[in-house]
């Protein structure tokens, strides 16, 4: 939040002292500033935290850029690993890059062989919502994700992908990207926190020159795996280090727990009892 109330205030970037937060919140002059006013001044001890925390994001997030690919190097990683033919994106408007799918196809390529390896099956191109239903609960995802194992339906894991290539500056697809991912992160643990059923939530993103451009968005995402919204932020290059072993990690706990969903006729009279 204090992230979002100061992004235009560049000078605060690198860092931001205990002394400089509220006296940079009332400049804003904002309710949403004033509410975190009220509270910093109700909890001082966290304005510490606060701004160890402000360093801490900015670190991580030039790390993650750091192991972050051009579309080349990430063609060239493809191509070592897989003999199968790169797909692309359809572009509509004449003069835009018409940008490779070479980080979902990477994605994909390990998931295909390490799910093959534990026979494990795995959803990598859902063409529905993915859903997860208890005995009085039904949670449906907001919006279609990019993959699930081992089912869209009662889910271990969930995964989406942003990968933005090209040259050009990114935009606010950027920040969309963010949203989606913090909407259903937060969807998610709201069900989780009434349910106690926990899906593992990961983000896969790469794309440099997109990312480096809007630096701002890419500290959201850490924001998003601190909250703990996200279990793992897979970037650039890890997923040829990391993702495996998310994955190998994915199908072992499939193994040993998924349960075969009822079908919703089973569920019908728990989740329903008014209707016959």
């Amino acid at each position: 939040m204090l992230a979002d109330q100061i992004s235009a205030r560049s000078r605060y970037a690198e860092g931001i002292s205990p002394s400089q937060i509220i006296p940079v919140l009332k400049s804003v002059k904002s309710s949403a500033a004033d509410g975190l006013i009220g509270y910093l001044n109700r909890n001082p001890e966290n304005l510490g935290q606060l701004s160890r925390y402000w360093a801490k994001r900015r670190e991580v997030s030039e790390t993650l850029l750091s192991l972050m690919r051009s579309e080349e190097e990430a063609k060239g990683d493809y191509i070592a690993m897989s003999d199968r033919a790169l797909e692309s994106y359809g572009v509509r408007i004449e003069g835009y890059h018409r940008s490779s799918k070479v980080l979902v196809n990477t994605v994909d390529a390990v998931l295909n062989e390490e799910c093959a390896k534990a026979k494990v099956d795995v959803n990598t191109s859902p063409q529905s919502r993915a859903a997860i239903i208890s005995d009085e609960h039904i949670w449906v995802s907001p919006r279609r994700l990019d993959g699930a194992m081992p089912a869209l339906l009662n889910p271990i894991a969930l995964w989406e992908i942003k990968e933005y290539w090209g040259v050009t500056n990114g935009g606010s697809k950027m920040s969309d990207a963010i949203y989606e991912l913090q909407l259903v992160g937060v969807e998610l643990r709201t069900f989780e926190d009434e349910v106690g059923i926990h899906v593992n939530h990961y983000a896969i993103i790469d794309g440099r020159d997109q990312w480096n451009s809007r630096k701002s968005d890419l500290r959201r995402a850490v924001d998003l795996l601190y909250s703990g919204l996200l279990d793992e932020l897979i970037v650039g290059r890890e997923v040829l280090t990391e993702w495996p072993r998310v994955v190998r990690e994915c199908c072992a706990l499939t193994r040993s727990s998924y349960r075969v969903p009822q079908p919703p006729s089973a569920a019908h009279d728990t989740l329903f009892p008014g209707l016959q």
